[in-house]
């Protein structure tokens, strides 16, 4: 998977095919999940890996503005290196969330939501049009359904 940089355009077409799929598949869950028993869920690390996809994200544009401030005051790409680790970190970060599996149907309501959020700001559409892996997504959807009907 391609490494993010701080340098991504919001020029390519949006690919509503994914778009639609989250849509659609968040709405079947959020069905599914009204119609089935409303035990209470287990802890399931997807909720932190949010977070940290988050948190990672927050730290990456912070870097970017002082990047910006950086190259203001002492020439254009003399501050490259201030954004660096925070890419890579929100990178890694992006790879872990799109690749783990959920183990509750609010866990899997939750990622769907979230994917659909990053999909839908200027921002950040990119992450899930321009580098989310689709065989990650499948899998980790896969997974993730295998774990839930074990549970039922």
């Amino acid at each position: 998977m391609a490494q993010a940089d701080s340098n991504n355009s919001i020029t390519t077409p949006v690919d509503t095919t994914r778009r639609r799929f989250l849509s659609v598949a968040a709405g079947a869950i959020a069905a599914t999940a009204i119609t089935t028993s409303t035990a209470a869920p287990a802890i399931d690390p997807i909720f932190d890996l949010i977070d940290a996809h988050r948190k990672a994200h927050a730290a990456h544009m912070a870097s970017l503005e002082l990047q910006n401030r950086f190259e203001r005051r002492y020439g254009a790409g003399q501050g490259s290196w201030v954004s660096t680790k925070p890419c890579h970190d929100e990178n890694d970060a992006f790879e872990a969330l799109i690749a783990a599996p959920t183990t509750t149907l609010p866990s899997l309501v939750a990622k769907l939501d979230y994917m659909e959020e990053l999909s839908s700001e200027f921002e950040t559409e990119w992450m899930i049009e321009d580098r989310a892996d689709a065989g990650d997504l499948v899998r980790s959807f896969a997974a993730s359904v295998k774990h839930i009907l074990v549970q039922s």
